[in-house]
């Protein structure tokens, strides 16, 4: 063999996470809102289901479901409900003094399909390795091995992506960039149209017919906007009302599923469970020692572990 030298490369970072402050997952009330908060780490707000009014700084604007809002250190930021309707949200804050992050300042974005699965990822690596909600973090004793390092590289790539899908596409690098395609505007309206029929039993063949859309290019469209099956993403929402219902109490199990139009307590269960990791019944009770679950307070409560 050759006595050939080999020449080593050292890998540029063009950002890098270097740490975490805070993993929220939170099922906000309809009433919810903030004073508002600033602090000097980069803090990152997705919706998962339903809307917000952020305020940042002098700006207010709403926050939509599947878009990214981000704000930069020492910003005064707060977010509210608008009384009618509740939201899923993640949050995450964390430390980057690259200076790539100056992309970020003032930003919100819709991630496209394929970004929101890694957004989904993120959620699912920060949820198996620290107790959601929590503060100051704690680790599960159960964590996954490389939990921690696969956080950081999940969140830097998302990052990176986000400024790339921006350069590729021309922004010039200020203010919003949030895009819709018709697809997008078709799954918005499907949407709005299932949120409206929580308590109603809709099927694949009635949407084609309310959106004269075949079930395939329904599907499609649907898919390729949010991310999720359309069906899938119907019993979310039922599964998130029945959240609201069992916290008021007034209903039981049994009730809530039929109003909910499941096929029987049996089957609404077997989602619940699927869908929260426990029980509804357990979830009720849950409801009555945890205020982290779900939040009608005027500022999150994080439980001291």
């Amino acid at each position: 063999m050759s006595n050939q030298a080999y020449v080593k490369v050292s890998l540029k970072n063009t950002l890098q996470v270097t740490r975490v402050a805070t993993i929220l997952c939170y099922e906000l009330s309809p009433s919810f809102f903030t004073k508002g908060e600033a602090h000097d780490f980069w803090e990152l707000v997705y919706v998962d289901r339903g809307e917000l009014s952020v305020r940042a700084g002098e700006r207010r604007y709403r926050l939509r479901q599947g878009e990214i809002t981000f704000h930069q250190p020492n910003e005064f930021h707060g977010v509210e409900c608008d009384g009618v309707s509740g939201a899923s949200v993640f949050i995450m804050t964390f430390d980057c003094r690259s200076p790539a992050m100056r992309f970020f300042c003032g930003r919100t974005v819709k991630p496209s399909a394929e970004l929101r699965s890694l957004i989904k990822r993120l959620i699912e690596e920060s949820t198996a390795t620290f107790l959601p909600s929590v503060y100051p973090l704690k680790l599960r004793s159960d964590a996954p091995v490389g939990g921690q390092q696969l956080i950081r590289l999940y969140l830097e790539e998302l990052l990176l992506r986000l400024i790339r899908s921006a350069e590729e596409s021309g922004e010039d690098g200020t203010g919003v960039f949030v895009r819709e395609s018709a697809g997008d505007t078709t799954a918005q309206r499907i949407c709005t149209y299932l949120s409206a029929h929580l308590y109603d039993r809709i099927t694949l063949d009635m949407l084609s017919e309310v959106f004269h859309f075949g079930k395939s290019r329904l599907c499609e469209l649907f898919k390729a906007s949010t991310g999720d099956s359309v069906m899938h993403y119907y019993l979310g929402l039922k599964i998130s009302e029945a959240k609201r219902l069992l916290k008021q109490k007034r209903l039981t199990v049994s009730e809530i599923s039929e109003r909910l139009g499941f096929e029987s307590p049996a089957y609404f269960s077997r989602c619940f469970r699927k869908h929260v990791g426990m029980p509804p019944s357990a979830y009720r009770d849950l409801l009555i020692h945890d205020s982290a679950v779900y939040m009608e307070r005027e500022e999150p409560i994080l439980k001291q572990l």
